[in-house]
C-alpha cells in the first residue's frame, strides 16, 4: 500500500525546486579551473591555426579533395602530415572533416604533441556515416608517419560483434593506400591466453593497429586477475595501461557513461589521454551520461560532479517541469546553450541528414493492424479476468506491469505464441525463465551488452526454431541475474510478482478460447498475415527484407508459420490453414535467423550470404533487435519490418541504420508494425510524443522508475475497437504497400507517415542577444558582480521562440547555428529563389552544392549566403505553426523572395525595411498573411 506521503513525494519528483546559486569561480576546484583554461588555450590556438590552413590549403567543397594536410610548416608552407591520397579518394566530405577534427582535438600539431599529453574527443556521428573507415584513415596517417607522429601503437576497443568487422574494414581501406603496411592484429582470432598474452605483446614492440572486445580488454588489463603469472602480468599491464596505447579508440562509446562499470574503470586507467570515443546513437539530454563521457576524455574540463550538478544539470532540469517559471525555462536555455558551447571543441555531432544528399529516399510507415476477433476476446479476458485471479493489480507503484506487457504482446503477436509460452513454463516450472526477461524490457546495464557481444540480447532462452514443424521447444538456458535485475529489486516502481504469491500456470487461463487446430490459423494475426504479404510481394520485385523483433517467441511464431508455408508449397502433410501464402523457407538458405544464441563467426557467415547479390533466394533476415542493432551491415535488403515496438525507439532506430546507410541503392522502406488500441499503442505514443519542453526519448535507467499510478491507468485503458470510421488512407508513395492497404483494409486500420530519425528537440541554439545575455548571466552567477533581479525581467523577443523551436537540444546537431533539417530546407528555398522554374527534384540534387558553397564561404569568412538563409529563415514562420514547403511556400507567396525580418538590435525585436526598388536585391515585402509582429511562432 503506498503511503500519502509516498504519494507527495511522486508527485514532487514532477515539480520544480529552489535550486541554489551557481557555484562561485573562486570556489571552482583548481583542477576544474585549469581544465577550462587548457581547453580555452587549446581552442584558441586552432582557431589560429585553422585561419592559416584556410589561407593555404582550403578549396570549395564542390571541388575533389585531393590532399588532406593534417600539419604544416607555417614558415615554407610545406605539408608535414597529410592523409594517404589513396585513402582520401574513398571520403566524403563529413569525413574528411572528421578526420581533421580528432587529429586537432587529439594532438593539434606535430610540435605541440611533442610538447604535452594531448587529450581526447567524441565523434558522435550516426550509425551509417562511415566512422569506421575515419578511424582507420586517421591510425593509418599516424602509423606510416610513426617517426614524426610518435605514434606507434592504437588500440581499438569495441564490443564483441564488431570485432571482426572493424579487422576486415581496416584491411579493406588500407589496401588503397600508397603505403599498405600497417599490421592488424585481431585479438578475436586467439582463443587462449598464452596467444593473446603474446601476441599483444608482439603487437607492443612492433606496433600496428590492434582491434580488442571490452570484455577481454577488462580481463587481461586486471593486474589482479587469477591465473596469470607475474612475468604475464607485467607483459599485460605494459601492452594495455602503462604505458599502453599511444592512441585508443573506444566505439559504441555510450557504454561508458557509467564510471561505476568495471569496463569504465579498466579504460580509464590507460595512461594515454588520446582518448576518441565513437557513438553513433545521438547523445540525449542525459547530463549524467554527457558528463561521464566528458571526463573520460577531457578530464575535470566539467569540473566535479557536484560542481557539474550545481553549474547545469540543477538550472537544466528545473526548467523541463510542468511547473516551470518563465525564468527557469530561459535559465534552462542559456546553461543547455553554454554547455553546448563549451563542449563544442571536443564533440563533433553530424546526423543522419548527412546522408540524404548521397543516398535514395527513405520512407518509414507507422502501421495500425487490427485485431482478430479471437485476439480481442483474449485481450479482453486478459484484461477485465484473468489479471484480476492472478494477482495482477496496477494500484499502488505498478505491479507486474513487466509480466502484463508480455502476456499481452503474445496476445497481439499470434495465439501460437501463448502455446509456446505455456510449453516453456511447464518445462521449467518457473515464469522467471519467460524467453523476454526483464533485461530485455528494461536493460540499462551496458556492461552486459559490451561483454555479450551480441548486443545484450538477454532472451537467451527462447525455443529452437519452431520451423522444423515439430512444434516443440528446445533447451532452454536460465537468464543470469545482473545489475540491472538487482536495481530494479531495490527501487523500481515496476515490480516483480511477489515471492510469496503462488505461481499461475500460463497453460491454463487462454486456453478456454484456443483450440488446438486454431494455433496453426494464420489468420489469428493480422500482423502475421501483414509481414507474409509484405515477403510475397517482395520476392515478386526482387526486394529484401529484415524482420525485427524484441522477442525471440515472436521470432519463433514467425518460424513457425514459414515452416508451415513452405510445407504447403513442397506438397507436404501439415496442419493448419495458411491462406494463399506460397514459397520455400528453408532455414539458411531462404532466410536467416540472428538472436544472441549466434556466434560472431556465424553472424559474419550469414551476413556474408545474404549480402551476395548473386544469392537471390536468401530473402528474409528475422533478427533480434538487441542483438543485431549493432554491427552488421545488411544494405541488400531495402526493406525492414519492426515487427514490435521497443520501449526504447532508438533501438528501432539502430535497426533502420542496418539498410540506410552508404552502399544502400535502393529506396528504403521501413515499416512498424502497431497493434491498435492496445498497450503496445500506448507505449509508442509515450515514446515518441512531443511532452513538454523535453521531447527526448526516455533513458533505459529512467523506465523502472518513470510510471506513477495514472501513468499507468493510461497504459492499461485499451480501445480494440475504434469509435470511429477507418479513414480513406492517403495514397502512399510506396506502391508495394498501396496495394496491401488496398488488399486489407480490415487489418490495417490506418498508417501514418514518420521520420524517427530526425531530431525532435527543445533548442539550446539562440539568437545573438540571448547568447550574449547567457554568458553574460553565467559569468555573473559566478562572480556576483550583478544581482539575480537585474537579468530577470531579460525579453527574449520577439523571435527567441521561434529560432529555438527551429534548432535541436544540447546535443542536437546544427550547421552554423542552423538544426540541419531546417538548414536543408533552407538551402532548398534559396535554389527556388534562385531559380524560378527550377523542379523539385532538380533543387534537391542542387542542395548538395549550395550546402559546399556555404561552407565554403564560411571558412573564408564570408556570410554573404549565410545572410540569405538567416533572412528566408523568417519566411518558414507560418501561423499554423508549421514549417512550409519551399515551393509550396513561394506558390502561395510570389513576392517570397523580397522577405528579409531578421531580428535588429539586442532587445530581438523585429524592424520592418521598405520593399527593395526592382532589380536593387533582397529587400522586404509586407509579412506573410496573418503574420503579427512581436508575436511568438512556435515551430516544431
Amino acid at each position: 500500500m503506498q503511503s500519502d506521503d509516498d504519494d507527495a513525494d511522486e508527485k514532487n519528483k514532477n515539480k520544480r525546486k529552489h535550486i541554489r546559486k551557481i557555484i562561485k569561480t573562486k570556489d571552482l576546484d583548481i583542477s576544474t579551473k585549469n581544465a577550462t583554461k587548457e581547453e580555452e588555450e587549446r581552442r584558441k590556438r586552432i582557431e589560429e591555426r585553422q585561419k592559416l590552413y584556410n589561407q593555404i590549403y582550403e578549396k570549395p567543397e564542390n571541388v575533389e579533395v585531393n590532399e588532406l594536410v593534417l600539419d604544416f610548416d607555417e614558415e615554407t608552407e610545406e605539408p608535414l602530415l597529410e592523409v594517404d591520397k589513396g585513402i582520401l579518394k574513398k571520403l566524403k566530405p563529413h569525413q574528411v572533416a572528421g578526420v581533421k577534427f580528432m587529429w586537432d582535438a587529439c594532438f593539434e600539431t606535430i610540435k605541440e604533441s611533442e610538447d604535452n599529453a594531448g587529450s581526447g574527443c567524441i565523434l558522435a556521428h550516426c550509425m551509417g556515416l562511415g566512422k569506421t573507415l575515419q578511424i582507420v584513415t586517421l591510425s593509418h596517417t599516424l602509423l606510416v608517419n610513426s617517426s614524426r607522429t610518435g605514434v606507434e601503437r592504437v588500440l581499438i576497443i569495441t564490443p564483441l560483434s564488431t570485432l571482426n568487422n572493424w579487422a576486415r574494414e581496416f584491411k579493406q581501406w588500407i589496401s588503397f593506400a600508397n603505403k599498405r603496411h600497417v599490421e592488424v592484429y585481431d585479438m578475436s582470432k586467439y582463443k587462449d591466453k598464452p596467444t593473446r598474452i603474446f601476441k599483444l605483446n608482439e603487437w607492443f614492440e612492433e606496433g600496428g593497429a590492434c582491434v580488442i572486445g571490452y570484455d577481454m580488454y577488462r580481463i587481461l588489463a586486471n593486474e589482479k586477475a587469477k591465473g596469470l603469472r607475474k612475468k604475464q602480468r607485467e607483459v599485460l599491464q605494459q601492452a594495455l595501461v602503462d604505458p599502453g596505447p599511444d592512441l585508443v579508440v573506444c566505439d559504441e562509446g555510450h557504454l561508458l557513461k557509467n564510471e561505476k562499470t568495471s569496463i569504465s574503470k579498466a579504460v580509464t586507467k590507460m595512461r594515454t589521454k588520446r582518448r576518441i570515443v565513437l557513438t553513433g546513437t545521438p547523445l540525449q539530454n542525459n547530463l549524467k551520461e554527457y558528463y561521464c563521457m566528458i571526463q573520460f576524455i577531457k578530464p575535470n574540463l566539467l569540473g566535479t560532479y557536484k560542481e557539474y550538478l550545481n553549474r547545469f544539470v540543477n538550472p537544466i532540469t528545473n526548467g523541463q517541469y510542468t511547473d516551470s517559471t518563465e525564468r527557469d525555462i530561459r535559465l534552462m536555455k542559456h546553461r543547455s546553450h553554454i554547455l553546448h558551447k563549451m563542449l563544442e571543441g571536443c564533440i563533433q555531432r553530424r546526423d543522419y541528414s548527412v546522408l540524404a544528399p548521397y543516398l535514395p529516399p527513405k520512407h518509414e510507415y507507422t502501421v495500425y493492424t487490427t485485431l482478430s476477433d479471437l485476439q480481442q476476446q483474449i485481450y479482453e479476458y486478459y484484461m477485465t479476468t484473468h489479471r484480476d485471479l492472478s494477482g495482477s493489480d496496477i494500484s499502488g507503484k505498478g505491479a507486474r506491469l513487466f509480466q502484463d506487457f508480455q502476456d499481452l504482446r503474445r496476445v497481439w503477436t499470434h495465439p501460437m505464441n501463448l502455446r509456446m509460452n505455456s510449453d516453456t513454463v511447464i518445462r521449467k516450472r518457473q515464469q522467471a525463465n519467460d524467453s523476454d526477461s526483464m533485461e530485455d524490457f528494461i536493460c540499462d546495464d551496458d556492461e552486459d551488452e559490451a561483454e555479450s557481444g551480441t548486443g545484450s540480447d538477454t532472451s537467451v532462452d527462447s525455443s529452437k526454431s519452431f520451423a522444423s514443424g515439430g512444434g516443440g521447444s528446445g533447451n532452454i538456458s536460465k537468464p543470469s541475474r545482473t545489475r540491472s535485475r538487482k536495481q530494479i529489486d531495490k527501487d523500481s516502481d515496476i515490480e516483480e510478482t511477489e515471492p510469496s504469491q503462488p505461481e499461475v500456470d500460463p497453460s491454463e487461463w487462454w486456453k478456454r478460447f484456443v483450440e488446438d487446430k486454431e494455433l496453426n490459423n494464420i489468420n489469428h494475426s493480422p500482423k502475421l498475415v501483414i509481414l507474409m504479404n509484405l515477403l510475397q510481394e517482395c520476392e515478386i520485385i526482387g526486394d529484401k527484407l529484415l524482420v525485427f523483433s524484441q522477442s525471440l517467441q515472436s521470432i519463433d511464431v514467425i518460424e513457425h508459420f514459414l515452416a508451415l508455408i513452405d510445407s504447403k508449397t513442397r506438397g507436404y502433410e501439415y496442419e493448419g490453414d495458411v491462406g494463399d501464402f506460397k514459397g520455400f523457407w528453408q532455414p539458411g538458405i531462404d532466410y536467416f535467423r540472428l538472436d544472441g544464441s549466434c556466434s560472431v563467426e556465424s553472424r559474419e557467415a550469414m551476413c556474408k550470404k545474404f549480402n551476395d547479390v548473386k544469392n537471390l533466394r536468401g530473402r528474409l533476415f528475422l533478427i533480434s533487435t538487441r542483438a543485431g542493432g549493432l554491427g552488421i551491415n545488411l544494405v541488400a535488403a531495402n526493406r525492414v519490418v519492426i515487427f514490435d515496438v521497443s520501449w526504447n525507439p532508438s533501438h528501432d532506430t539502430q535497426s533502420i541504420f542496418r539498410v540506410y546507410r552508404f552502399g544502400q541503392e535502393k529506396p528504403c522502406y521501413i515499416y512498424r508494425l502497431i497493434a491498435m488500441g492496445t498497450m503496445e499503442q500506448k507505449v509508442y505514443e509515450r515514446q515518441v510524443a512531443k511532452q513538454a519542453t523535453a521531447k527526448r526519448v526516455i533513458d533505459e535507467q529512467q523506465i523502472s522508475r518513470h510510471y506513477n499510478q495514472s501513468d499507468l491507468q493510461e497504459l492499461y485503458s485499451y480501445e480494440l475497437m475504434p469509435s470511429s470510421e477507418r479513414e480513406i488512407p492517403i495514397l502512399p508513395k510506396d506502391r508495394l504497400f498501396a496495394e496491401l492497404l488496398s488488399k486489407h483494409e480490415s487489418l490495417i486500420f490506418k498508417y501514418h507517415e514518420h521520420d524517427s530519425l530526425l531530431e525532435n528537440e527543445e533548442s539550446e541554439n539562440l539568437n545573438d542577444a540571448e547568447r550574449k545575455a547567457a554568458w553574460a548571466e553565467y559569468e555573473a552567477e559566478k562572480t556576483r558582480s550583478v544581482q539575480t533581479s537585474q537579468y530577470m525581467s531579460y525579453d527574449r523577443g520577439a523571435f527567441g521562440g521561434q529560432l529555438a523551436n527551429a534548432t535541436g537540444g544540447v546535443t542536437s546537431n546544427r550547421i552554423f547555428g542552423f538544426r540541419s533539417d531546417v538548414l536543408l530546407q533552407l538551402l532548398n528555398m534559396k535554389i527556388v529563389k534562385d531559380h524560378p522554374d527550377i523542379t523539385q527534384n532538380q533543387a534537391l540534387q542542387l542542395v548538395p552544392t549550395y550546402l559546399q558553397h556555404l561552407y565554403t564561404e564560411m571558412n573564408n569568412n564570408n556570410p554573404a549566403m549565410y545572410k540569405d538563409l538567416l533572412s528566408l529563415h523568417t519566411t518558414l514562420a507560418h501561423p499554423s505553426g508549421m514549417y512550409m514547403s519551399p515551393l509550396l511556400y513561394a506558390n502561395q507567396n510570389p513576392n517570397a523572395a523580397g522577405y528579409s525580418q531578421t531580428p535588429a538590435g539586442q532587445d530581438g525585436q523585429q524592424q520592418q525595411q521598405p520593399p527593395a526598388s526592382s532589380g536593387a536585391g533582397p529587400g522586404t515585402a509586407p509579412p506573410p498573411p496573418g503574420f503579427k509582429e512581436n508575436e511568438v511562432y512556435e515551430i516544431d
